[in-house]
């Protein structure tokens, strides 16, 4: 006897109720077609910058910013019909295109500066884009489960799936969250704020709730699928008006507070280096770098600076393991009055091929070495192989040698002669896309927050645009200034609620040749500005990504919940209840 298909429950929504002998596919028009919307405005909702057209950002009002609100509903009903596993794949296809328009611009310092061919970096790119679009297809296949499982509808269970699948982004095999949904509100002031509560997670996680109401909305409103989601639409407006206003009180009270405290006058050098002249060889390298940085130190220093920042990587001569002083590296002989912060290579002669630092120095006037920082968190296949595939397949990384990571994150000492001590957390490049070095300077004490960042590897892009407000999301997470001096661009001081002020412009040589002369380079640029200290803790500093952990134990917890109960119900005989 064939099995009778049973009515669905009162109540159930139309979307669970299974049609006998009918698989729906993903590889279809209307859903390709969502699944591609869906990629195509998460990703214009982050800056965006082309090597084509004006050499400028576009969009700078963040009026794009909007689309993250209702970037997931197309995927959302495109796999609400689907099994878990079918919903996966078109999360997976959902993430692909997602990603390739946030970070299409990878493949430029594979090609440029790594020398790998076209053909090669294309493949290259994807596989990077897979592995992201992989923490997609984790959510979309997770929603669909719980709700084919357990019944709950993807609309309440996507905000805290999406946050674990960042958080996840975040710390999986090293780490690469770059595009995480949380960045999208960076140019909206006041609901960045609540980056302050809970990081960037929090504000993905908000991000999401909207798009689940949004998606229970559409299904109630246009496709009668379901009794109108009052309670969870209740909750998405909720979100917004809360974050808003959560956002206006707390921009008022850190603007009061950075108002009342006591200041540091910090300077930035971008020297506008272009990485084919850093990476050449000769004689007159060095001297050509340090003819574009030391005379705009001095007129900072003679600007009365407290501190002068350099760009990762900006010293051109390496030094040894031991060094204490900077004495007879080129720098002014009788030093600075400000303390002279500089990113060095470091390397240990004892083991050429593994002990390199990626590095920064920070000067005493006297140009002894006050605090010696090493890069906490390397970038893979760029400055180290991991699992040391490096020995097992032959590969190296982009920029040829290996390092070896730091793990010190104690603030620097800056000391003044006429004013009370600085503490500073510096950030070299990729560490500043990881919350948590930033939020354990705060907790160490730091009162500032420096990044120094080489983005010439970039190109003309949207990458420094993007990497930029990551970093403002730091200083709102932590309630702490920023101080970015970045190599071609993009420089500027960032405050405490993540705004960007004293901006230089990207500083990019606009050729294609594989070398470039000094002539053609930009002109060096310095800025300044009086920096607030600021000694509090944000919500954030003090219970950090517990929320988010919290998020990935529902997912995990009901996910298993979920799957059990549907490998109970296959397993049960036919017609029984």
């Amino acid at each position: 006897m064939s099995a009778v298909a049973l009515p669905p429950s009162p109540g159930a929504p139309l979307a669970l109720t299974a049609v006998p002998g009918r698989r729906e596919r993903v590889l279809v028009p209307w859903r390709l077609g969502a699944l591609l919307l869906t990629g195509l405005l998460g990703a214009a909702a982050f800056p965006i910058a082309f090597p084509v057209g004006p050499r400028r950002e576009l969009f700078t009002s963040g009026i794009l910013e909007p689309l993250a609100f209702v970037c997931l509903v197309p995927m959302l009903l495109a796999i609400r019909r689907l099994s878990p596993w079918r919903a996966f794949g078109a999360g997976m296809l959902a993430g692909m295109v997602f990603f390739t328009g946030a970070f299409w611009w990878v493949n430029v310092a594979m090609v440029t500066f790594g020398g790998m061919p076209n053909w090669l970096s294309i493949p290259a790119l994807e596989l990077l884009v897979a592995w992201c679009a992989f923490h997609w297809a984790i959510a979309t296949g997770l929603v669909r489960l719980i709700e084919r499982g357990l019944g709950w509808s993807m609309g309440w269970t996507i905000g805290p799936v999406w946050m674990a699948t960042e958080l996840m982004r975040n710390y999986f095999c090293s780490g690469f969250p770059w595009a995480n949904l949380g960045y999208t509100q960076t140019r909206n002031l006041w609901f960045h704020q609540v980056a302050s509560l809970g990081g960037v997670y929090a504000i993905a996680l908000a991000v999401a709730i909207v798009n689940g109401a949004l998606y229970e909305g559409w299904r109630w409103w246009r496709l009668r699928e379901r009794p109108m989601p009052r309670v969870l639409l209740a909750i998405g407006a909720a979100v917004l008006v809360l974050g808003h206003g959560y956002g206006a009180f707390h921009v008022r009270a850190m603007d009061r507070a950075a108002a009342a405290a006591p200041r540091v006058k910090t300077a930035i050098v971008q020297a506008n280096i272009d990485q084919k002249l850093k990476m050449s060889r000769g004689s007159s390298r060095a001297v050509t770098i340090l003819g574009r940085y030391l005379p705009a130190t001095a007129a900072a220093d003679e600007a009365g600076a407290d501190l002068i920042v350099w760009p990762e990587g900006s010293y051109p001569l390496a030094f040894p393991t031991g060094v204490k002083r900077l004495t007879e590296a080129g720098l002014r002989q009788g030093g600075y009055r400000a303390g002279l912060l500089v990113g060095v290579d470091v390397f240990d002669p004892k083991n050429l091929r593994k002990g390199n630092e990626n590095a920064a120095f920070l000067l005493e006037p006297t140009l002894g070495i006050a605090h010696h920082y090493v890069k906490n968190h390397l970038v893979p296949f760029g400055e180290y192989v991991p699992w040391r595939l490096d020995e097992v397949l032959g590969i190296g990384n982009i920029v040829g040698a290996s390092f070896a990571p730091g793990n010190d994150l104690g603030p620097a000492v800056l000391r003044r002669p006429d004013a009370p001590p600085v503490r500073l957390g510096i950030e070299i490049c990729f560490d500043a896309i990881f919350p948590e070095i930033s939020r354990t300077y705060a907790r160490n004490g730091a009162q500032v927050l420096v990044n120094m960042t080489n983005d010439a590897w970039y190109g003309f892009s949207s990458a420094p645009f993007q990497f930029l407000h990551m970093v403002a999301t730091r200083a709102v997470e932590t309630g702490r200034p920023v101080a970015r001096a970045a190599n071609t661009g993009v420089s500027a001081f960032i405050d405490p609620v993540g705004r960007v002020f004293e901006a230089t412009e990207v500083g990019i040589v606009p050729s294609d040749r594989l070398a470039v002369s000094a002539a053609e380079l930009t002109g060096p640029e310095w800025r300044m500005a009086a920096l607030p200290l600021l000694e509090g803790a944000t919500p954030y500093v003090v219970i950090g990504d517990v929320p988010a952990y919290l998020a990935a134990l529902f997912a995990g917890l009901v996910g298993l919940l979920a799957l059990i109960r549907l490998r109970f119900r296959r397993s049960r005989p036919h017609g029984n209840p």
